[in-house]
């Protein structure tokens, strides 16, 4: 797996990581769910949904650190499978978040999800 693809892949993990903690760690602070659109009123109902988005970035994440780890211990074919199965996970939510923002009102942080997981796939056709 050459080194763009693993730094890219790397970036898409932690952007990924760094989503688990605001939908499973902190959604509930003013801040988080306000990022989220969502009202103080309505936590208790969304606050399970978001916790358990949250999980699913993690596992991709921790998919793709395993894809990284399989890698460097040897077996490429493996790691190189896991990173881009996660990797096509990661851009197809991605999408379809984007897909869906009727207002568009979420778009740059959409993109910023999607964006290295896109770079991972294509440094890993390179």
């Amino acid at each position: 797996m050459n080194l763009p693809a693993q730094l890219f892949a790397l970036a898409a993990a932690l952007t990924h990581l760094w989503i688990f903690t605001m939908e499973s760690v902190r959604f509930g602070r003013p801040e988080v769910h306000a990022m989220f659109e969502v009202r103080a009123t309505d936590l208790a109902a969304v606050r399970p949904w978001a916790f358990h988005q949250g999980c699913y970035n993690a596992l991709l994440a921790l998919q793709v650190l395993a894809g990284l780890t399989a890698a460097h211990s040897g077996a490429i074919a493996a790691g190189q499978a896991l990173v881009l199965a996660a990797g096509v996970s990661m851009l197809a939510a991605s999408v379809a978040l984007i897909a869906f923002d009727p207002r568009r009102a979420r778009i740059k942080g959409l993109i910023g999800q999607g964006a290295p997981a896109l770079a991972t796939l294509i440094a890993l056709m390179a």
